[in-house]
């Protein structure tokens, strides 16, 4: 690894947990969402078929979570982040002064867990991006290269079973992508918003960055004819997560700054397990364990059917 860059520590001890959250969040709508949050985690070692282990694998996101949420914190209050009223989204569409400063998180989600949580709340509590909510979108059409790829309204239910009712109004699952690839999936959030300004955050990982900068030219060109015959003011920027040290991002960067977008590129590295950790090596921690979560996993853990990420 080199100097410059950061990467998350893994949890090692007893002593990891349990986090100490704040007892109060600034921002009142942050602080609701920590509560939900908190007792979620806080709920988990009365469970009694969790192990050592388990509870070290959620810790460590935890620490991930408050963390984020701290900035978010500050920029909630500061005011460079203005929660929205998401009541009956998207159906209504309330932004102030009709300008929507948005991000979309696009990916399979096979499933969507934890390491892509994180991800989004650190967007959000990034002082270089502006967005006031992240719209969370999985892709539904086919993908010759992932054959074996979970139906698409199944992979939105495991969405939304870990966002809706607690990350609302900063994180919401959007079922937009059913037969849609990424550039059909924002083409129609951007016909959603006729007569608002769009200033549209596209979030990916670096793992998908060489395909992003391949069809910049050709995703712009579809979103942007869309933007004129809404009647959309539209922006686009893309911002980077990490998920590994290797490989040469730098000719990718400057291809799309070619084009006229803003690219913020993260300087730590996310560097946890993947969704293929989930299906193939069975780290079934790490799905957020909420309610409805935890109904589809209890047998799981009860016959020891787990294998804790951290371990390995």
């Amino acid at each position: 690894m080199r100097p410059h860059e950061e990467k998350e520590r893994l949890p090692g001890s007893i002593r990891d947990f349990p986090c100490l959250w704040p007892s109060k969040f600034s921002n009142a709508k942050v602080d609701q969402l920590a509560k939900r949050l908190k007792k979620t985690f806080e709920s988990l070692p009365l469970l009694g078929y969790l192990g050592l282990s388990e509870l070290k694998d959620y810790s460590y996101y935890e620490r991930l979570i408050v963390k984020a949420l701290l900035d978010v914190d500050e920029k909630a209050s500061r005011g460079d982040l203005r929660p929205l009223d998401t009541r009956d989204y998207p159906k209504i569409l309330r932004y102030p002064n009709g300008i929507a400063r948005v991000a979309m998180y696009i990916g399979s989600f096979d499933p969507f867990q934890l390491t892509h949580l994180t991800i989004a709340l650190r967007l959000l509590a990034s002082p270089s991006n502006n967005s006031d909510i992240l719209i969370v979108v999985p892709e539904g059409s086919p993908n010759p290269g992932k054959l074996q790829k979970t139906d698409y309204s199944f992979r939105f239910q495991i969405a939304k079973m870990q966002l809706a009712g607690i990350f609302e109004p900063f994180i919401i699952p959007l079922d937009l992508g059913n037969n849609a690839d990424t550039i059909e999936i924002v083409r129609r959030f951007i016909a959603m918003h006729t007569g608002m300004r769009l200033e549209l955050t596209h979030l990916i990982g670096s793992d998908v960055l060489p395909v992003a900068s391949r069809f910049m030219e050709e995703d712009l060109s579809i979103w942007r004819r869309q933007a004129a015959l809404s009647g959309v003011e539209f922006s686009h920027a893309i911002h980077v997560a990490r998920r590994t040290g290797k490989g040469k991002s730098a000719p990718h960067l400057d291809h799309i700054r070619k084009q006229g977008v803003p690219v913020h590129f993260e300087r730590s590295i996310v560097g946890t397990p993947s969704s293929t950790d989930f299906r193939e090596n069975r780290a079934i921690t790490l799905v957020l364990p909420t309610e409805s979560i935890r109904d589809k996993l209890e047998i799981v853990f009860r016959y020891n059917m787990n294998q804790p990420w951290s371990v390995h």
